[in-house]
């Protein structure tokens, strides 16, 4: 299979760069005798020639032409029809520029000198029209949250919490897979040192048949050229417990003291007159705290029951470093190399909320990056770019457990909803994979169409070994039936009596066979696309993308875009004043690597897990021994012959997601716009895992469906992923941005959203194996609201605000009995409705604060709907504050912050390419028009220290049901402190 991809890859791309012979041909045939022509030298501030700049020229009819700067930063167009015509002008680190009215008069060759100089900004304002105004161009919907410069001030610079403001921003992408990250359009990889960032585009041109995953919701990342001039930064960030407020969840228990470092450097420019390159490195050392918060037996009298709280150290070291170099190999060929290295080191994971210390785990993670992006202008219509990534990277994890081997002689201890012990079951775990990322694409200026087509070739190889439960598991259904079982040993009783006095352990899981597995993992997928300016205030746009894969049998995913934008209030090169678009495509979702190795690893012949209900088998107090399979099965459980494994579907399709979108974009001022989108999405044969040989379900009232009989009685638990699942998700978003120089940027949304579905993802079980839409209702992504603020505020005397401000409402969670109710091993049974709690009542009914449930439900009784109970909601302002200093001669010109260029290739986001001007980014550190800067910042995370809880304890036995143990995490918290503020001081040049 892996064979006959790649043949089909490469003879698709053979085949779509055919065409180009017989387009440039037909050109040069209809050209007529040149009437007139253009030509001149780009430079920077300081005069240098700028080669590798792009120049577009277009008529009044939107046809347009494009040449490339040579070395000496000269360009040319000729064969021009006398007319007026529009001229703009393309090099990463500048500013865009714009002339409009360049007459040619017949017979002559008109001269337009292109000088790519930055306003310096003298307490005045500067507004930049080409970052709010609206357009009909696909590329630029109001809808894009685009952030550069100063902007990229508002977020922050460790990089974990970096990421997770950038999903944060991205906003509930449809379904429950959520948005991609693009890194110089690459995808995987880890992200690169925000200070290397150039630019991020959030939801650009979502329709596009160049991207796989849905629009919205997708992030791509464009890293810095070097420049012609050096600049350079050094940065230190830090904190520690005495600035931050506590975790309120740690109550009366000690906490230890902890800090955090980070150091950035980054340096960049030329080598040569053809070479630059852009240097940056970070170093985070962390010392943080993990927070159990759980419920266990008083160790001094264990007939009670007490809340723990424990502050274990969790220190983490991360090194992120790496080169960019850009080489301009002609004049019409530029190529871009990066490389990164990573290197993340954690220990004591895995613990926290209900997880105790012994859960804890070290990690280690090294990933080696490689990638290099060729960009070829063929002709004046023509440019075909090349991008090649390699990755290697290695996770180990071993676990701690104070020093107990990960064998059957240590099983994990699970109480549900109260707390989890022993060793963590994840195991010891080695995983090395090496994955090639190849594409290519081609974009054709041909009159009034945009015309680009290629493909993307992805290949993984993984070689993963994983312990995953081989030291077994024990599963209680509540604290107080662990709690009888223990008071039961203690008094002598036998694991039998203790069964038959209706105690013990619930079930017991454990997996045995061969850790290691390889994998080779393949996906193919070209596309074409065109955009076509049909009149100068309409466009078309419409694309067809294929995508393929091995390890699944369902070779036939086509995948239509298709789009339009009309602008209203345009008058000749008048920007239109209101542009209403629409747009409508198919995006799938792969089956991915993870669950191609799950189903082959646990096969039954590989790896088998044996799963035991009711246990006779559970240790006394102190126990020493073998609780392997063979053990408990003497003591008498419930046990099929076979065990548990997965089997592959061949009937399995892949998931899609039918997305249309109606959007209306309207220019406020010449500062500010302002966009409201409708979005339907309809996902179908979405992943969901089911036991196909779950007990039969009850036919009559009052049936116990775990008594039932499965389809096949000589096997056990057999798990299959299945295509049956649908989610529907409608949405309402309103953006807005406001662009005014240095002195003001702001840019923002809210998202009204509606969401249900009977699958959460591929590794959800269905509670009801045989009718999956029991399941069916609001999602973890059924956030009915959501807001989003954030920008940078200039202040007088140098000073900055930063602000980032999200919040949302509270998401629904699941409410479930804690115990397997219907047998099939899984547990995420819900309880019904009932009336009769109180004093008296039966152990099965249980009174809460959301009424009365019975936690033992048989047929005919009317179950809990799902995700019933909902979260509370969630609000958190983070601020940087920033003071500079500049010092030293004054630049010829400082970075304007807002107003760069639209980077890539016809406005296509791209790695390759050329140099950037004086700043080339660096303006975020420097925004003094001095040579040397010096910015002291604080930065508050949280800052009116608003508790931000984690989703509740949805188990109705628990005794915090209803209440969360723990803080929501990024990014409206840490895992350490409720609110933080850090300390930075920056120096560059």
């Amino acid at each position: 299979m892996k064979a006959r991809l790649f043949i089909l890859f490469v003879l698709v791309s053979l085949l779509a760069n055919l065409p180009l012979v017989a387009i440039s041909a037909a050109s040069g045939a209809a050209q007529q005798p040149a009437k007139g022509g253009l030509r001149g030298q780009v430079t920077d501030p300081s005069g240098a020639t700028v080669a590798g700049a792009t120049v577009l020229l277009s008529n009044a009819a939107g046809a347009s032409l494009g040449v490339t700067a040579d070395k000496n930063g000269a360009y040319e167009f000729k064969d021009l029809a006398p007319g007026t015509y529009a001229v703009k002008a393309v090099a990463q680190g500048f500013a865009l520029f714009s002339q409009d009215s360049v007459v040619i008069a017949a017979g002559q060759i008109a001269r337009l000198n292109i000088a790519l100089t930055i306003e310096v900004q003298e307490q005045k304002v500067t507004v930049t029209d080409s970052t709010t105004t609206v357009s009909v161009d696909p590329a630029n919907n109001a809808g894009m949250i685009v952030i550069k410069d100063k902007d990229l001030e508002a977020l922050s610079d460790d990089p974990d919490e970096f990421q997770s403001e950038l999903q944060a921003l991205a906003g509930p992408s449809a379904g429950p897979n959520g948005g991609q990250i693009y890194i110089d359009g690459f995808t995987a990889g880890q992200l690169p040192p925000k200070s290397s960032i150039r630019e991020i585009r959030i939801n650009q041109n979502p329709f596009s048949a160049e991207y796989d995953k849905l629009g919205y919701g997708r992030i791509e990342i464009l890293t810095k050229p070097g420049t012609d001039n050096w600049h350079g930064q050094v940065q230190a960030q830090g904190t520690s417990s005495a600035f931050n407020s506590r975790d309120p969840f740690l109550g009366d228990a000690t906490q230890p003291g902890y800090d955090s470092t980070f150091y950035n450097a980054s340096v960049g420019g030329p080598l040569n007159k053809t070479t630059s390159f852009f240097f940056s490195i970070d170093r985070r050392n962390n010392n943080n705290l993990n927070i159990v918060s759980a419920t266990v037996l008083d160790p001094t009298d264990p007939a009670e029951t007490t809340p723990f709280s424990e502050a274990v150290p969790f220190p983490q070291t991360r090194t992120n470093l790496g080169p960019r170099f850009d080489f301009q190999l002609g004049p019409n060929n530029t190529l871009s190399v990066r490389y990164q290295y990573f290197r993340d080191n954690e220990q004591n994971e895995g613990v926290g909320g209900f997880n105790l210390a012994s859960q804890a785990y070290n990690s280690l993670e090294t990933e080696h990056t490689l990638q290099i992006t060729d960009t070829q202008v063929l002709s004046p219509r023509v440019i075909n770019e090349t991008r090649f990534q390699y990755r290697h990277d290695v996770t180990e994890q071993a676990i701690v457990a104070a020093g107990l081997p990960f064998t059957v002689d240590n099983p994990t201890v699970n109480v549900q909803g109260a707390f989890i012990s022993g060793p963590n079951s994840t195991g010891n775990q080695n995983d090395a994979q090496n994955s090639y990322e190849l594409q290519n694409f081609t974009a054709i200026t041909a009159g009034s169409h945009l015309i680009k087509f290629g493909g993307r070739l992805r290949i993984t190889q993984d070689n993963n070994a994983d312990t995953d439960n081989f030291n077994g598991q024990f599963t209680f259904a509540s604290l107080s039936i662990y709690q009888n079982t223990i008071a039961l040993l203690n008094a002598g009783e036998t694991p039998a009596m203790i069964y038959a006095a209706g105690f013990g352990p619930k079930q017991y899981s454990v997996v045995s066979g061969t850790p290691a597995l390889n994998e080779t993992y393949v996906d193919i997928e070209p596309y074409v696309q065109d955009d076509w300016k049909f009149r100068p205030n309409i466009t078309l746009s419409y694309g067809l993308r294929y995508e393929a894969q091995n390890g699944l049998g369902d070779h036939h995913d086509f995948a239509p875009r298709l789009g339009a934008a009309w602008g209203a209030g345009a008058k000749g090169k008048k920007a239109p004043i209101v542009v209403l678009r629409a747009g409508f495509g198919i995006f799938y979702d792969r089956f991915t690597q993870t669950l191609v190795e799950q189903q082959e690893r646990l096969n039954g012949v590989l790896q088998t897990q044996t799963t035991i209900t009711d246990p006779n088998c559970f240790p006394t107090a102190n126990p020493a021994g073998d609780y392997g399979p063979s053990t408990c099965l003497a003591a008498g459980g419930a046990i099929s012959a076979l065990g548990t494994v997965y089997q592959n579907n061949p009937n399995l399709r892949t998931p899609y997601t039918m997305q249309t979108g109606i959007s209306v974009e309207r220019q406020l001022t010449k500062a500010a716009n302002l966009a409201v989108t409708y979005l339907n999405s309809r996902g179908v044969h979405q992943y969901v895992t089911t036991n196909i040989n779950a007990p039969l379900p009850c036919t009559v009232a009052g049936c116990d469906q775990a008594t039932q009989p499965r389809p096949n009685p000589s096997a056990g638990d057999i798990y299959q992923y299945q295509d049956e699942g649908i989610f529907k998700q409608n949405q309402l978003i309103v953006n807005s941005s406001v662009r005014m120089g240095t002195k003001l940027s702001l840019f923002g949304y809210y998202t009204l959203n509606f969401a249900k579905a009977d699958t959460a993802g591929p590794n959800t079980f269905a509670s009801d194996a045989y009718d999956i839409s029991a399941d069916y209702g609001p999602t973890p992504y059924d956030i009915r609201n959501r807001l989003f603020l954030g920008g940078t505020i200039g202040l007088p005397y140098s000073f900055r605000l930063s602000p980032f401000v999200i919040a949302q409402s509270g998401a629904p969670y699941n409410v479930t009995t804690g115990a397997d109710n219907n047998g099939d091993s899984i547990f995420n049974d819900r309880p019904a409705f009932a009336t009769g709690c109180g004093a008296g009542a039966p152990l099965n009914l249980v009174e809460t604060k959301l009424g009365c449930f019975n936690t033992a439900p048989v047929f005919g009784d009317t179950l809990v709907p799902y995700d019933y109970a909902l979260s509370p909601g969630r609000f958190s302002f983070n601020l940087r504050v920033s003071k500079s200093f500049g010092f030293g001669a004054k630049k010829e010109s400082a970075n304007a912050g807002l107003g760069g260029p639209s980077g890539g290739t016809f406005g296509r986001p791209g790695g390759g390419g050329g140099r950037g001007g004086p700043g080339g980014g660096f303006g975020q550190g420097n925004p003094t028009n001095r040579r040397f800067g010096l910015t002291f910042s604080v930065s508050a995370q949280n800052l009116f220290n608003n508790v931000n809880v984690a989703t509740p304890v949805g188990i109705v036995t628990s005794p915090i049901f209803g209440e969360a143990n723990g803080l929501a995490g990024r990014p409206f918290s840490t895992t350490t402190a409720n609110r933080r503020l850090d300390l930075q001081v920056l120096f560059s040049f």
